[in-house]
């Protein structure tokens, strides 16, 4: 049979021979790394996938290095979707790039694995990504950076929000500070109420905010009396535990609050 040229350069390099009927999981990190470098698609999928498996911190910088020389669209997304599979916060730097790749689903791609690397400085490289000319990208972006409780997002957020990428609202609320809340609650009665439900109930249920502010939240939802604000109420007092003062006043706020 004849050998693929990249099968024939691990050998000569007295590296385990990769058998063409070879299946990802079978091949070590030093064979998988050779994959990368074959002009076969299939053989650099194969070392990609590998590299997934295997889930060694040593495969971020070859496949790094394979992302710049360039990959067909396809396997670029696999390759991105690895680094997040991997969750190694040594990719920042290479999916920081990618943030502002000339194409969106490689754009989308590269803010979800920020989310599970969470690199350092994913803050700045997210807040980029809020103004992306791409919806699905700007959502991505605002998710994470509540996924992340990035404090310095704050103000973006904010932003983000009043210019309708709707993610910002919960986002907001999971990095919001107990003086932000009355800031929150202005929006009340000045968006509609299933644009804002998200970041209520965020709010309102966030055990590290001060409790006089989630009750400041819990009074305002109930001035509305309506069936919407009945059902979050109820949707707050069942995540909370039962010795929170939140939930007490949820359910009293709810049970005024006719059907």
């Amino acid at each position: 049979m004849r050998l693929a040229p990249v099968l024939v350069a691990l050998a000569l390099s007295c590296v385990p021979l990769v058998s063409s009927t070879a299946s990802a999981q079978e091949l070590t990190l030093e064979q998988a790394s050779a994959l990368l470098d074959s002009s076969s698609p299939d053989e650099v999928r194969m070392g990609i996938e590998s590299m997934g498996l295997l889930g060694s911190p040593g495969a971020v910088a070859p496949l790094t290095a394979r992302i710049r020389r360039g990959l067909p669209p396809e396997l670029l997304l696999t390759a991105i979707d690895t680094l997040g599979i991997l969750g190694r916060n040594e990719a920042g730097p290479i999916l920081f790039e990618l943030v502002t790749h000339r194409r969106p689903e490689v754009r989308l791609r590269a803010v979800q694995a920020i989310a599970t690397c969470r690199p350092r400085g994913a803050d700045t490289a997210l807040v980029t990504a809020l103004s992306d000319s791409s919806p699905a990208v700007r959502s991505a972006a605002a998710q994470t950076l509540g996924e992340l409780r990035a404090s310095g997002a704050l103000e973006s957020l904010f932003l983000a929000f009043d210019h309708e990428v709707l993610e910002a609202g919960p986002a907001i609320a999971a990095v919001a500070r107990g003086e932000d809340v009355p800031r929150i609650l202005a929006y009340v009665g000045h968006h509609p109420f299933t644009t804002l439900r998200p970041m209520l109930l965020t709010l309102m249920t966030r055990a590290d905010l001060p409790a006089a502010r989630r009750l400041e939240a819990v009074a305002r939802v109930s001035e509305l009396a309506t069936p919407e604000a009945r059902a979050l109420l109820e949707e707050v007092v069942n995540a909370l535990a039962a010795n929170d003062p939140v939930r007490r006043s949820a359910t009293d706020a709810m049970n005024r609050i006719s059907l």
